[in-house]
């Protein structure tokens, strides 16, 4: 199973904008207007405020954190694929005087391919300890970097950030909202939560850092309860052009909770580095990191009467120190709270769209981008078209027709010398899309592909690794997608007319030399009216990818026409950590049926189709099915994240993993056998009897075993794979990825 290419690079580019630093830089508009909240606002306001300060009595506490740090890729249509999990287990102590020490206790990964470790990012504490005072620490974009193994101290690795119940707020900010929004129950008493929207004012000079979103009040006390939006600079200096093409945001969510019954600390903590490039699709990269304490001690260190003197919080005389326990502890910690994954489950990273960048909202004054759906549409190679570059516009009328989007997306095929793309207009009404679109592209018909898997420009461009077979398609289609329960849910239906065609491969194999390519295989020509209907349980869960949990999906499709056919497929994916394991499971089932099946329908399996063991498209058929199954473990030895130089990699945590993959694919009625000889070019007469179909029934089920070592938290695999249906000797097999 191969990963796709730019989910790479997706993780690459959200590393790099990462390190240029938080938090967000934005320009202070020069309008002078305030605006000023209602009495019963600023009361609650005031109140608050005075509750805000640090407590006399509180002086210190220590605490278990448990974080879990994801890299994920949120596609345009909203899916998420997380890439990599790093969990974290660290003990945390705080006092008054603003002395910080994070200890790692513990630390285990899964990846979905090579990558670098989220250290990297956070090479000191990630945490904010208290959300008293009249300035909050938030991440410095500073350049400087130290040891977390010294604990270094060569300058703050924050910035003071302006409270939003600071005494001096007034200054900075304007409030609206305030009403009782939810209750929650702490213990005996029932709190009625107060939600306070909180922007920056428009009329400040000078350069400073402010928050930009969400406060809850407890009415009843005035005391700061949670935290949700994120920091932006003011008035900084100009950004430079890498940063000025892209949205890079850093969301927060803090959540305190009531300890001892007087004081409100943490109790979980989010951090969202979102990144786009609005120029290569609406697709982003994330790094989410959660975070929850535990089993917390108030007031566990006794402090001398000159540092109480001196005590003040809001002042960073050093970096927060983040250290490693040994590495024999670490790979030996057991004390987990949580699976791997499961700390960010409910999570999305749209929870924060209502208040992001003006590109990301629904609602404001009508904007047009340039922009296309995703990066694919601005470059790709294939064996038939050769290079592809294209552009694109995004229409977003917003509050003059709420939820209404127009796009457009136009291309050229260089080598080919075709012109490609696609008009679309779609409105969103609460959980429910409408969508009318048409175009010309250049579709794959490969099936049981894995999520995000929609081609392999890298492979296909430098390795001559393209395992796709293509078709011309010219459609129209009109379609309408629903999500329900926070997204448990999606379905999808489509109506349209379409057009295939057949496109030959112009490339014998990549522009920079490598084995030849195949043959782009034949399809039947014609139109058709196209319906379609697809539900999906659970879209963002694939045992592909490093979120936990159990998925399914059920599609149908037919076409009417010239073409004529029905097609149905049943999905079941799941994947599962317990302790040191990793069970992971997908089943497909398919059938195509008609009284003349055209060969762009029927399924094809081999060597990139789910049977490693076997030749690229060896088999085909009118029914398959596939099931793939894998356990893999990782040892307690060499659980250390490896540094390298400024970076750090995941750590080398060697294990073992076996998986097998087995298929089935048949062709039972007369015209599913000739649907499958007219996947190869047309015959000649002349050579009928040394003719043999391109692709052939399995005649029972074949399987291929897979076993070997796996590295890096399991993004490498080095083993081998054998067929086990019949006497075949083992091959060596090399992977990044979750190779099954």
């Amino acid at each position: 199973m191969r990963i796709p290419s730019f989910l790479g690079a997706a993780r690459a580019l959200t590393l790099s904008l990462v390190l240029l630093g938080a938090p967000t830089i934005v320009a202070a508009q020069t309008d002078s207007a305030k605006a000023t909240a209602p009495r019963a606002l600023r009361e609650l306001l005031a109140d608050a405020s005075k509750r805000n300060v640090l407590p006399p009595s509180l002086i210190s506490f220590r605490s278990n954190v448990e974080t879990e740090i994801s890299v994920l890729l949120r596609r345009e249509e909203g899916n998420e694929a997380v890439a990599a999990v790093e969990q974290v287990a660290s003990t945390l102590k705080w006092n008054r005087t603003g002395f910080y020490d994070q200890r790692i206790v513990g630390y285990r990964a899964q990846q979905t391919g090579a990558n670098v470790s989220m250290l990297s990012v956070f090479q000191t504490g990630w945490l904010n300890p208290v959300l008293y005072g009249n300035r909050l620490r938030v991440r410095s974009n500073s350049s400087r970097r130290t040891s977390p193994q010294r604990g270094g101290s060569d300058g703050p690795d924050t910035l003071p950030a302006i409270h939003p119940l600071a005494v001096d707020r007034e200054q900075y900010y304007r409030y609206s909202g305030g009403d009782t929004i939810v209750t929650v129950r702490a213990g005996d008493r029932v709190i009625p939560i107060a939600q306070v929207r909180v922007q920056p004012r428009t009329d400040i000079a000078g350069s400073v850092v402010l928050f930009d979103g969400e406060m809850d009040l407890d009415a009843s006390r005035g005391t700061l309860v949670r935290l949700r939006g994120y920091f932006v600079r003011v008035n900084a200096p100009r950004r430079g052009v890498l940063a000025s093409l892209s949205d890079a945001v850093a969301f927060v969510e803090y959540e305190n909770g009531e300890r001892n019954g007087e004081y409100w600390l943490p109790a979980k903590q989010r951090i969202e580095l979102q990144t786009t490039f609005p120029g290569l699709g609406d697709g982003r990269a994330v790094v989410r990191i959660v975070s929850r304490f535990s089993q917390m001690q108030v007031n566990d260190t006794v402090l001398d009467a000159r540092a109480l003197a001196a005590a003040d919080s809001l002042r960073a005389r050093s970096r927060r120190r983040l250290s490693f326990t040994n590495p024999d502890s670490l790979g030996r910690y057991g004390a987990w709270q949580a699976d791997v994954g499961a700390l960010s489950l409910g999570m999305h990273s749209d929870d924060f769209n209502d208040i992001g960048p003006d590109r990301w909202r629904s609602t404001g004054a009508p904007r047009l981008d340039y922009t296309v759906p995703r990066a694919s549409d601005a470059f790709h190679f294939n064996r038939v078209e050769g290079v592809y570059t294209g552009t694109g516009l995004k229409w977003s009328l917003r509050d003059l027709a709420p939820g209404m989007v127009v796009r457009a997306n136009a291309g050229w095929a260089w080598n080919e010398g075709t012109a490609r793309g696609r008009l679309s207009v779609e409105r969103t009404r609460g959980n429910t899309v409408l969508e009318v679109r048409a175009g010309r592209s250049l579709d794959n018909t490969n099936d049981f592909r894995v999520p995000l898997d929609s081609g392999n420009t890298a492979g296909a461009l430098f390795a001559s690794q393209d395992p796709y077979d293509y078709v011309d398609r010219r459609s129209a289609t009109m379609a309408a997608v629903r999500t329900t329960g926070a997204r448990r849910v999606l379905t999808r239906v489509e109506f349209g007319v379409a057009d295939d065609r057949y496109r030959p491969a112009l490339y014998v194999r990549s522009p920079f030399g490598g084995e030849a390519y195949r043959e782009n295989r034949r399809v039947d020509q014609g139109r058709y009216l196209r319906t379609a209907a697809l539900i999906e349980w659970h879209p963002d869960f694939s045992a592909e990818f490093a979120k936990p949990g159990v998925g399914a999906r059920l599609a149908y499709e037919r076409g009417d026409g010239t073409l004529r056919w029905q097609r149905a497929e049943i999905r079941a994916t799941a994947r599962q950590p317990f302790g040191p394991f990793v069970a992971l499971a997908r089943a497909d089932v398919g059938m195509v049926f008609g009284a003349h099946i055209p060969p762009q329908q029927l399924f094809e399996l081999g060597k990139f189709q789910n049977l490693p063991g076997y030749e690229d498209k060896e088999f085909a058929g009118s029914r398959a099915a596939v099931l793939r199954a894998s356990l893999q473990y990782t040892s307690p030895y060499f659980r250390q994240p490896i540094r390298a130089g400024r970076f750090f990699l995941p750590a080398l945590a060697p294990g073992l993993s076996v998986g097998v993959q087995s298929g089935w694919a048949d062709a039972v009625s007369t015209a599913a056998r000739t649907s499958i000889e007219r996947l190869g070019a047309p015959i000649d007469s002349t050579l009928l009897a040394s003719w043999a179909p391109v692709a052939r029934p399995t005649d029972g089920i074949r399987a291929s075993l897979t076993a070997g070592v796996r590295l890096f938290s399991g993004g490498v695999f080095v083993g081998a794979t054998r067929k086990v249906d019949q006497a075949a000797p083992w091959k060596a097999l090399v992977t990044f990825g979750q190779q099954w």
